[in-house]
C-alpha cells in the first residue's frame, strides 16, 4: 500500500501517487458535498411540507373566553386566614 510507505528526503513521490491522491481528496469533498446537499434538500422539503400542513389547518382565536359575562382577576389569599398558622402542634 502506498498510504504507509516511507519516503526518504532524497526520494520523490511518483506522478501517479500525487494524481492518485488528488482523485481522492477531489472525490471525498464531492461525495461531501453530494450528502449534506441532499441533507439540506431533505430538511427543506420537510419544512415546507409542515409550512403547508399548518397553512390548511382550522384556525382557532387564542384566548377566546367561551362565557363573556365571566371576568377573572388576579389572585388574592382569603382575609380570615390568621398569620400565625405555620406552627404545627403535635
Amino acid at each position: 500500500m502506498f498510504f504507509f510507505q516511507q519516503v526518504s528526503p532524497n526520494q520523490k513521490i511518483p506522478f501517479t501517487t500525487k494524481l492518485a491522491l488528488i482523485f481522492w481528496i477531489i472525490f471525498s469533498l464531492a461525495l461531501l458535498s453530494f450528502f449534506a446537499f441532499s441533507i439540506f434538500l431533505i430538511a427543506l422539503m420537510v419544512g415546507l411540507v409542515l409550512f403547508t400542513a399548518s397553512l390548511f389547518q382550522k384556525r382557532k382565536r387564542p384566548g377566546s373566553i367561551q362565557n363573556p359575562d365571566f371576568q377573572t382577576r388576579p389572585y388574592s389569599p382569603p382575609r380570615n386566614i390568621k398569620d400565625d398558622n405555620d406552627i404545627i402542634d403535635i
